[in-house]
C-alpha cells in the first residue's frame, strides 16, 4: 500500500501567503520534511510555516540541500534524502515537504522526487504563491496585460548572451535567482537601453525585505540569494 507524500508550497516569506490547504497538511502528516542548506542551520521554509503549526505531535526532519552546483555532492544528497522519505513512506508515515515558493519552481522538493521510492509513494503537490508574483503584488505592477509575453528565466553565470536574447524577444521578464550574476544582469540592460524599466525586492514577504530600482546600486552589490527582479520594456506605472 502506497503512502502519501506532499509536495507543500509555502509561498516566498510571508507566513499568511500559507494556502488553507497547505496549513492543514503541515497539521495532519506525521513526518514534516525541512530543507536546510547545511547541517546546524535554520530552515526558511520552516520559519514561514511555523506561525500556522498547532500539532505538537508532528516529527520536524531537517533535510540537507547544499546551496551550490557541484553536481556529484548535491546528487548525493538528493539520493540520501530520497531514501530516507522512502523509509518513512515504506513505514506508514505521511510525509510533508515543504519548500518555499511553489514546488514546480526551482524546488528542493522537485530535484528529490525523482529519488524517491515510488512503489511506496502516493503523490500529491500543493501549489504556492512564487516569488515573482508576490514581488509583482508588493510593487502593484502586472506582470502582462493583453497579448503581452512573459519570459521567466535564471540568471547564469557568465551568460549575457542568453540573459540579452530573452530581454530582447520578451515584453516582460522575470529573473530568478539573480544573485548569481549581478554583472551580467547590468550588461543585459544596458544593451537594451532598460537602466530604469526594472524592480528588484530580496526577501519578498518578510519584515527585512528591500526595493532596488536603481541600476547604480546593483553596481558591486552582492544579492541576496532570495532575490527576483522584473523588468518590462514597457516600463511602469509611476
Amino acid at each position: 500500500m502506497k503512502t502519501k507524500l506532499y509536495g507543500i508550497g509555502v509561498g516566498p516569506g510571508d507566513p499568511e501567503y500559507l494556502t488553507l490547504k497547505a496549513k492543514r497538511l503541515i497539521n495532519s502528516v506525521d513526518v514534516l520534511l525541512c530543507p536546510i542548506k547545511k547541517e546546524g542551520s535554520d530552515s526558511f521554509a520552516f520559519e514561514i510555516v511555523k506561525p500556522n503549526l498547532e500539532n505538537n505531535q508532528v516529527k520536524i526532519e531537517n533535510l540537507v540541500f547544499p546551496m551550490h552546483y557541484d553536481t556529484e555532492e548535491l546528487e548525493n544528497h538528493w539520493h540520501r534524502n530520497g531514501k530516507l522519505i522512502s523509509n518513512y513512506l515504506l513505514e506508514g508515515k505521511t510525509c510533508g515537504f515543504i519548500t518555499l515558493g511553489d514546488p514546480t519552481v526551482y524546488s528542493t522538493f522537485i530535484y528529490t522526487l525523482p529519488y524517491i521510492d515510488k512503489k511506496v509513494m502516493d503523490l500529491e503537490i500543493v501549489p504556492g504563491i512564487t516569488s515573482f508574483c508576490a514581488v509583482a503584488s508588493e510593487i502593484k505592477e502586472p506582470l502582462m496585460v493583453w497579448e503581452e509575453s512573459l519570459k521567466i528565466v535564471p540568471v547564469r553565470k557568465n551568460d549575457s548572451e542568453h540573459l540579452i536574447k530573452a530581454i530582447e524577444d520578451n515584453d516582460n521578464i522575470v529573473l530568478m535567482k539573480p544573485s548569481n550574476d549581478t554583472e551580467t544582469i547590468i550588461n543585459a540592460l544596458k544593451s537594451h537601453n532598460l537602466e530604469d524599466k526594472f524592480m528588484l525586492i530580496s526577501r519578498v514577504g518578510t519584515d527585512s525585505s528591500k526595493l532596488i530600482r536603481n541600476i547604480d546600486e546593483l553596481e558591486g552589490m552582492k544579492l541576496p540569494y532570495l532575490s527576483t527582479m522584473i523588468i518590462k520594456k514597457g516600463g511602469f506605472r509611476e
